[in-house]
């Protein structure tokens, strides 16, 4: 659990610190940005970069079926196990179908790859 201030009874009666690029800021600051036409950037960093869809380092890799325009189409799961996916490298294609889906993904990547034309 966070570093949260409890009482002798265990409830809570403080949060931690604030961190991060807003952590210093008075409510007044705050305002004044806000009203300064929304100028404040609040957006997270890791938003701006790009994410691919194929299948990443760490990922366990399934099934491969080979697409009617000779493409792969892969079955596999995130390296945290948490996802069932597809991924077609002809048409870029990627159906993430959950936790346990690994027999439904294999017959959905044989289904496309039966279709995909892509080259």
């Amino acid at each position: 659990m966070t570093n949260f201030k409890t009482d002798s009874d265990g409830r809570i009666v403080a949060a931690p610190k604030q961190e991060g690029p807003l952590a210093n800021i008075t409510d007044a600051e705050m305002y004044d940005a806000v009203d300064a036409d929304w100028q404040i950037e609040l957006s997270n960093a890791a938003d701006a970069r790009e994410v691919s869809l194929k299948p990443e380092r760490g990922d366990h890799i399934g099934k491969q079926y080979k697409t009617a325009g000779g493409n792969l189409v892969t079955t596999a799961r995130t390296a945290e196990g948490e996802v069932s996916y597809l991924y077609c490298y002809g048409c870029g294609k990627r159906d993430e179908l959950g936790y346990g889906w690994d027999d439904v993904a294999c017959e959905r990547a044989e289904a496309h790859a039966a279709k995909c034309r892509a080259v």
